[in-house]
């Protein structure tokens, strides 16, 4: 008898666990397919609102503290749970600022006081691996990594204080960058049809360059800012559209 009520218990819990099992995917499948659409084109932006994380020899430049940051995403591939995307972001900033000038980084000669307005600007091309934890019907909550690398400039517009004298400086070289970036991102569904969805997306992230910098060192003439590496934490806000 004992081992007859235990085989009736253990064929009724299997049977409730593959009963679960099979609702639970079903109920998951469904609102990540409604919410996860297989294409999906996202454009995000920021103005300001970057904080420092990591500064490379106490940076007194202060770059990508208020940039403006354009961010597109097309999403290349998805198990409507993890997702695949290609990224281009493109992230600009000048800074102003009043001190010595020194045209030629090697000369010990030469310097003046200026109004000085330096500019740095990358463009970076990566790929963007996220996945969905939490999802509804009109919500969705991931987490996920970018990885890319960027080419960019800089440039600086100088006007002398003693005379008023003004001159415009370009780095000799371009500047490259490898970029890193982990995120939360959340997205709410504003309207949808059998065709696509558009939804409001915000994210939260911590971003980078490990390595940032001209080609090669310049002695004898601007080359940008003395930065070599910067990690932020920061936002991005913006539209996408999933296409079903």
């Amino acid at each position: 008898m004992i081992t007859i009520r235990l085989r009736k218990y253990r064929y009724g819990f299997h049977r409730i666990g593959i009963r679960t099992f099979f609702i639970v995917t079903v109920l998951l499948t469904g609102s990540a397919e409604a919410q996860h659409t297989n294409q999906e084109i996202g454009i995000s932006f920021a103005y300001a609102g970057q904080t420092p994380l990591f500064l490379s020899n106490n940076d007194p430049t202060g770059f990508f503290r208020q940039p403006l940051i354009l961010n597109l995403r097309y999403q290349v591939a998805t198990n409507y749970i993890q997702s695949l995307a290609i990224v281009i972001e493109h992230v600009n900033e000048q800074r102003t600022r009043t001190g010595l000038w020194n045209g030629i980084p090697s000369s010990s000669t030469g310097a003046y006081n200026a109004d000085i307005a330096e500019r740095l600007y990358m463009t970076t091309l990566g790929l963007e691996g996220s996945r969905t934890f939490i999802r509804t019907d009109e919500f969705r909550l991931g987490v996920g990594i970018s990885l890319g690398y960027g080419l960019g400039g800089a440039t600086a517009s100088v006007k002398k204080i003693a005379d008023g004298t003004q001159q415009s400086f370009e780095s000799e070289d371009v500047w490259n960058a490898f970029f890193i970036s982990t995120f939360i991102r959340g997205r709410i569904t504003i309207y949808t049809n059998n065709s696509f969805d558009i939804g409001i997306t915000g994210s939260i992230r911590l971003w980078g360059f490990p390595s940032i910098g001209p080609l090669t060192v310049s002695q004898s003439t601007y080359n940008g800012p003395d930065l070599r590496s910067i990690f932020e934490v920061g936002y991005l806000a913006g539209v996408s559209v999933g296409l079903k």
